[in-house]
């Protein structure tokens, strides 16, 4: 019998297959929306802080809206809210579009939009990544999770190239309608996947409410490691260690003088290394002790980010982003599946919903970074982000057993 990876086994399930499909086309107009929201923001304001702003309020919905996006996911199913919430996503940008093209748009409106898309994304997620666990095989989630990273990354690789082109040719709010035809697309293709049955309660058992439900989530999450040092250490890292997504604009802008097509090349090549890293963890998974896989990828992210704030040459600057990209991948599917394994059937959506919750505090780290960078400069902001970062995970590492041999 020829050797086949688990990451092509696992996309010979058609109801996978349409689920990687629609999520690449969500992920690609993620990426175009973030770095357009970069570049039009910095262009209004010339504020590293607004850029860190309108991206870090992002994150508020999400802390306040994605147990419950995993509460409705436990009850009432995946897809629809799904599709719910992708509209959600699709109606903010096409708020932006509408803006930008009737020379309306403010900074304030930036914030407004991104608070919407947080939204609809805390709603998204849980119920997404629960979807994840229920169709495929616990053994192959890995594997899993690294092809769906090939679809993630290959919108992080095009998604800035495509905006720098498009904003030089046709103007921002291009960028934002192009989004929006995304939006409905991956829509549509999320209509073609039917959702496993869940076990239902027993008809003499009565529906607990809510904030039941919610609190039993967290009860779980307690009482079952290593979920909350992982939660902790996954919002240390996202808060603090990435300071560089922030002030990518500048350093294309003034430091590097490459532009906004060089701001759209330095996203790709970051995006070109994570899609090269999630191949390579699609076809043959990462180590069993993902938690040191997590603590060695962000020694080489650190390094990166330092290496990145002092150089002044473009061929280095995008070598250094190339090498974070793959990086970051181990990173990202080390993470991802220590939730999902850690998650019982009956509360995957909840759980699911931290890891929604601690991954997107993410945007908050390009609030801290813009910040820094504002009141300290651009270097020093890249050396302390450095500094909080391996830092952090070695300490949870060392004060958790459980999270040492997850």
């Amino acid at each position: 019998m020829r050797f086949r990876p688990k990451g092509i086994a696992v996309l010979a399930d058609v109801q996978f297959r349409a689920l990687v499909v629609s999520q690449a086309t969500f992920d690609l107009g993620i990426f175009m929306r973030t770095a357009a929201n970069s570049w039009v923001i910095f262009e209004l304001t010339q504020s590293q802080l607004w850029i860190g702003l309108v991206a870090g309020v992002r994150a508020i919905p999400i802390l306040f809206f994605a147990l419950m996006g995993g509460v409705i996911s436990d009850r009432f199913g995946r897809r629809n809210l799904m599709i719910g919430s992708g509209v959600l996503i699709a109606a903010a940008s096409a708020a932006t579009a509408f803006l930008i093209s009737n020379d309306l748009l403010v900074a304030w409106h930036m914030i407004a939009v991104s608070v919407i898309g947080g939204i609809g994304g805390a709603l998204y997620g849980p119920a997404f990544y629960a979807l994840i666990a229920d169709i495929v095989r616990s053994d192959r989630l890995a594997n899993a999770n690294g092809v769906l990273s090939v679809a993630q990354t290959t919108g992080e690789m095009l998604g800035p190239v495509i905006v720098g082109f498009v904003i030089a040719a046709s103007g921002a709010h291009t960028v934002y309608w192009l989004v929006v035809g995304g939006n409905m697309f991956g829509l549509m293709l999320l209509l073609r996947v039917n959702e496993p049955p869940r076990p239902k309660a027993s008809s003499e058992e009565s529906e607990p409410s809510f904030v039941n439900q919610i609190m039993e989530g967290l009860k779980f999450a307690r009482r079952t490691p290593p979920l909350l040092w992982l939660m902790l250490l996954v919002m240390a890292q996202n808060l603090f260690g990435v300071a560089i997504f922030a002030l990518m604009p500048v350093y294309a802008q003034d430091i590097l003088d490459i532009g906004p097509t060089g701001f759209g090349l330095m996203g790709g090549v970051f995006g070109a290394g994570m899609l090269v890293g999630a191949v390579f963890v699609s076809l043959f998974g990462i180590h069993h002790r993902h938690a040191y896989v997590m603590l060695v990828m962000g020694i080489f992210w650190d390094i990166g980010m330092v290496v990145f704030g002092i150089s002044r040459s473009v061929p280095l600057s995008l070598s250094v982003l190339f090498v974070m990209g793959l990086v970051a991948m181990p990173w990202v599917t080390a993470v991802l599946t220590m939730f999902q394994q850690a998650a019982t059937e009956k509360m995957r959506g909840r759980v699911m919903s931290l890891y929604v919750i601690a991954m997107n505090t993410f945007p908050l780290g390009w609030l801290f970074g813009g910040a820094v960078a504002e009141w300290l400069g651009n270097e020093e902001a890249l050396v302390i982000s450095a500094l909080l970062g391996t830092p952090v995970a070695a300490i949870a590492l060392l004060s958790s057993k459980e999270l040492r041999q997850a």
